[in-house]
């Protein structure tokens, strides 16, 4: 065979090569990935039933090829994303699933925030004791150090909070500080920050209680996160309305209310104007 010959065997080889179908694992993980971003895009645009559609998809896919961190992920958002659409029972059940020993066997840091989900559930249903339970189970899979660690802590800060133990709450909440380390650190220090003022606030304490509520809106300021900015707000403005500092808590309570009409949070607005009518 000629040396044009070789060369042009070699070229008709690399083309059959790149021209080759994907082995079917690697296929359909990469449909797993691009159906979980398109979710991720619907659920930015706030389309939560065309991402809940294509979060589904995106877990059958890894479903079927086994893939254990795309099946937890995919189920977390899942559940992230029907609680938001007032169906909790649906969260618990895709919560549960990561829960459970099953195959393929999920990571112990997937757990531990499918822990952090399932307490963060019992709070909004008013339901401390079963919050405790959860945040425990999930500091135990975190095995002393997790990414999750933080966010458990502060739910057991919460959930003492919702009983009236504001001691334990500043205690679980400073412990929450101290783990808040990562790269989710600042978001689980402005809770933590936050926390500790409302605790403080409920026992006497206004003055002590602007100092970490300042800090956590400041934190929440750099996130760029309305709701939190909204609470540390009207924390801020029921501190120093209490104090009697009647002109700074209006101040606050008026910027509650724009930040709640910037973001048609007409419930917020509501009980901002409520709290300004009252200075």
């Amino acid at each position: 065979m000629t040396i044009r010959g070789i060369s042009v065997s070699l070229v008709l080889l690399l083309v059959a090569c790149a021209a080759a179908p994907l082995p079917e694992p690697a296929r359909t993980q990469r449909q797993a990935i691009a159906l979980n971003q398109s979710a991720r895009v619907a659920f930015e645009r706030g389309d939560l039933v065309r991402a809940r559609q294509l979060y589904e998809q995106a877990l059958a896919a890894d479903t079927s090829i086994e893939n254990a961190d795309g099946i937890a992920m995919n189920a977390l958002s899942l559940a992230h994303v029907n609680q938001l659409l007032g169906e909790p029972d649906v969260a618990q059940r895709y919560l549960d699933r990561l829960l459970e020993d099953t195959a393929p066997p999920i990571p112990r840091g997937r757990k531990a925030e499918a822990a952090a989900r399932k307490a963060q559930l019992s709070l909004d249903a008013g339901d401390a004791a079963a919050a405790d339970r959860w945040a425990d189970t999930g500091l135990t899979l975190c095995a002393g150090a997790c990414s999750e660690q933080a966010a458990l802590l502060n739910l057991r800060a919460r959930a003492a909070l919702a009983r009236a133990d504001n001691s334990a709450a500043i205690e679980w909440a400073t412990r929450a500080l101290s783990a808040a380390t990562d790269e989710r650190g600042r978001t689980e220090r402005a809770n933590a920050l936050r926390v500790i003022g409302e605790a403080r606030l409920v026992l006497g304490e206004q003055r002590a209680a602007t100092q970490p509520l300042e800090q956590a809106l400041a934190l929440d300021q750099a996130l760029g996160l309305p709701q939190r900015i909204y609470s540390d707000l009207m924390l801020l403005g029921r501190a120093h309305a209490e104090l009697g500092e009647r002109e700074a808590a209006r101040g606050y309570f008026r910027r509650s209310l724009a930040v709640a009409n910037a973001v048609k949070d007409a419930d917020g607005a509501r009980q901002a104007q409520a709290a300004l009518d009252q200075e």
